[in-house]
């Protein structure tokens, strides 16, 4: 029987319900092995009950899950629905110029704009023709190498491609800057990020970012997921443990592991984290200080939550002394007696008078 790897890359495809009625169509065509592509994707495999078809244990790149589906699959399919066709074919060739040169098919299914097919390789199997024809795809050229990162006398410029005007750039999960064009550059020496050719830089952000290596951190653009949903809570077991996320919220699965409880450091992150911890039914502690960017629409909080907000600039240094002087430089302690609220009342009594707001849910 054919062996189908399908990689599922960000929550649209998810959202849209075509993820679902592919993998479906699938299914009668062999052995279909599908995992999420990146990290975003989680709450929408968890909010469209596709936790157990969809493999969202781990979150590797797509190009990494590629690469771990091909020794045992006969194809590997890319999944993908990105902002406008352009953005998707463009996604398409980043992933694959990264790859090694792979002996079986790899294709990209990409739905923005329609549903279209595209060999990635030049490896070819009958399947490609079959899907084209079952799902009335249109076969489209993979576009030329696209202009990518250039060093040159210690300067490192990387392109944001598929970028509008407005939009939030973010590396790693940080929000950087905004997008004032169409054609945005990163540029950092020496591991730190010094500029955004074409767009605002967010200084209070890089500095969130001690060393970055532009040819492998993660560069987005625009909303991380833009859908309305109801969410879905998973069933889980107590531990007894807390955790901090300290501007890390794509790792929070990861992160989390059993824990009961997590303290989240930033605006952002507390927005993010959150919508991801309530799919899991796990309370927060979010330290915020009211410069969120907004990089995700209709996030949910937790119930049972509270987030603090702090006077302007101060979430980071609470949040550092909340690491050292409550979690004892650990990223994971126990939650002691007194519990959620205990945990609550030390960082409040660290905040002090920098505490403008505590709002439950």
């Amino acid at each position: 029987m054919l062996r189908i790897g399908v990689v599922i890359h960000g929550p649209m495809v998810i959202d849209s319900g075509r993820a679902g009625r592919l993998l479906g169509i699938l299914s009668g065509m062999g052995e279909v092995h599908p995992v999420l592509g990146g990290a975003m994707g989680r709450a929408a495999v968890i909010d469209a009950g596709l936790e157990d078809l969809i493999d969202i244990s781990s979150s590797l790149k797509p190009g990494e899950s590629i690469l771990a589906l091909n020794p045992s699959c006969d194809v590997v399919l890319l999944v993908n629905e990105g902002k406008s066709i352009e953005t998707g074919l463009a996604f398409g060739r980043l992933v694959f110029e990264r790859l090694p040169v792979l002996e079986k098919p790899v294709y990209q299914l990409e739905f923005a704009g329609g549903c279209s097919l595209i060999r990635l390789n030049d490896a070819f199997h009958p399947f490609f023709n079959e899907l084209r024809r079952v799902l009335d795809a249109s076969v489209v050229q993979s576009p030329p190498p696209l202009r990518g990162l250039v060093t040159e006398n210690g300067i490192t410029r990387r392109p944001v491609f598929g970028v509008r005007p407005g939009e939030y750039v973010t590396v790693n999960g940080i929000v950087i800057g905004k997008a004032l064009s169409g054609n945005v550059d990163i540029i950092s020496s020496g591991g730190r990020i010094t500029g955004l050719d074409g767009g605002w830089l967010k200084f209070h952000g890089i500095e969130k970012l001690e060393y970055v290596d532009l040819s492998l951190a993660i560069v987005r653009s625009g909303v991380l997921r833009d859908a309305v949903t109801t969410p879905r809570v998973l069933e889980r077991k107590t531990s007894g443990y807390a955790v901090i996320i300290d501007h890390s919220a794509e790792n929070t699965f990861e992160i989390v592991g059993d824990a009961d409880m997590a303290v989240v450091v930033g605006d952002d992150t507390t927005a993010v984290a959150g919508d991801l911890l309530t799919r899991l039914g796990i309370p927060m502690i979010g330290i915020t200080d009211g410069d969120r960017d907004g990089i995700t629409h209709h996030a949910h909080v937790p119930p049972g939550s509270v987030v603090i907000r702090l006077s302007p600039g101060n979430d980071d240094i609470v949040g550092r002394r909340v690491f050292e002087e409550i979690f004892g430089g650990s990223g994971r302690m126990k939650v002691g007696g007194d519990g959620f609220e205990g945990i609550l009342s030390s960082v409040l009594g660290l905040a002090g008078g920098l505490v403008e707001e505590v709002v439950r849910y």
